[in-house]
């Protein structure tokens, strides 16, 4: 029969339980209260606990709700036993709201594809997923062709879930702490757009896709970003253009290029809510990145392709894309001398470490070598 006493020789007042254990021996444990009701509660479930598993007949469930009818008594909070696809559906339906939409997405897709490489084990409790399961999904998807830099973004939000429900100490650690993230052995720089492919496109351009390509190469903004400037967004007295930028959530503004501000002035003024590319507003970004890319392509502006497709989920990665706007505006900055401090600041970036693998340096030392091969022609 399971009793309580005190040990005087523990050095603390709490209650302690003696039972018999799961291998028949006697044992003498520490409740951890000094409710001396709650103590003996605890020696009577720990007793019944062990005889079952002398029996062969305990089960995780009934573990689970002797502990938590224990719980619910001492606190008055009954404790949930979540499983980790329960856990981390919950984890995500938490996030709606306080992140963009297109995050949003990106982590829907990451969290739903985790539970899927779990199989059986999302059933589990949280705290039974291990870093074996988060390496088995990393390179899962290495297998289908993903890139380091995609796969790291699908741990990304893994990895937020398992340290919201480490913090608070609802499992003992993060598993994702223990998988290394992949090296991109191929990865390579973005190409620079030239003056001339520059005019190409504007050439074979609508008014509203020359405003963007106008925006990306004399400000290097974000393209949705650009997607989404309203008219009260522009100051054509002070020559300027600010917005909230939707990556980072802060506030930003940029001078606006003589060109840029004669292509806006020639708009006319729009109502300060009214967009000032209405067209291209409605289009989501992956939407919005394909269709310039088909833009270039029958302009016949494009780059070299820098990485080949591998696996299901891989895809081409040409060197020039919309984003390669950024990159040419921040390296233009650089070819004028603009000092590295100044060009942080006009572009945005959050670190000098981020803004340098943004700049493309020109060597002079090769400028003249190609023109100097004869011609065919």
């Amino acid at each position: 029969m399971a009793s309580i006493r005190k040990n005087p020789q523990a050095g603390t007042k709490n209650w302690f339980a003696a039972f018999r254990g799961a291998d028949g021996q006697r044992k003498c444990k520490s409740t951890g209260t000094t409710d001396r009701q709650l103590a003996s509660r605890l020696a009577l479930e720990w007793e019944k606990l062990a005889k079952l598993g002398r029996q062969g007949s305990l089960t995780e469930t009934q573990a689970r709700k002797v502990v938590a009818e224990i719980v619910e008594e001492a606190t008055g909070t009954p404790l949930q036993f979540a499983s980790a696809a329960e856990y981390l559906t919950e984890w995500l339906k938490g996030k709606d709201g306080s992140i963009e939409l297109a995050s949003l997405r990106k982590y829907s897709q990451a969290v739903k594809e985790f539970i899927e490489s779990l199989g059986d084990r999302a059933r589990l409790p949280l705290a039974a997923i291990t870093s074996a399961d988060v390496t088995a999904f990393r390179d899962k998807s290495t297998v289908l062709g993903r890139t380091p830099g995609t796969i790291k973004g699908l741990l990304k939000p893994i990895r937020a879930a398992f340290q919201d429900a480490c913090d608070p100490g609802m499992i003992p650690h993060n598993p994702c702490d223990a998988v290394p993230t992949l090296k991109d052995k191929e990865k390579q720089s973005k190409q620079l757009f030239t003056p001339e492919q520059i005019k190409t496109l504007l050439d074979a351009a609508d008014d509203e896709l020359s405003g963007l390509i106008l925006f990306g190469y004399f400000t290097g903004m974000r393209l949705q970003d650009i997607a989404h400037l309203t008219w009260e967004n522009v100051d054509l007295e002070a020559r300027g253009v600010w917005c909230i930028e939707r990556k980072k959530q802060k506030y930003h503004s940029w001078e606006l290029h003589p060109d840029l501000y004669r292509w806006i002035k020639n708009r006319g003024q729009g109502l300060p809510k009214a967009f000032l590319l209405p067209g291209i507003k409605g289009m989501s970004q992956g939407h919005l990145s394909r269709s310039f890319t088909r833009f270039m392509a029958r302009a016949g502006v494009v780059g070299s392709l820098i990485r080949k497709k591998k696996g299901e989920a891989g895809r081409n990665l040409n060197g020039l894309t919309f984003h390669s706007l950024r990159h040419t505006f921040i390296s233009q900055l650089d070819s004028q001398g603009v000092p590295e401090d100044l060009r942080v600041k006009v572009i945005g970036h959050a670190s000098v470490q981020v803004h340098r693998g943004y700049v493309h340096h020109a060597d002079d030392r090769t400028r003249g070598i190609i023109a100097a091969i004869p011609g065919i022609l």
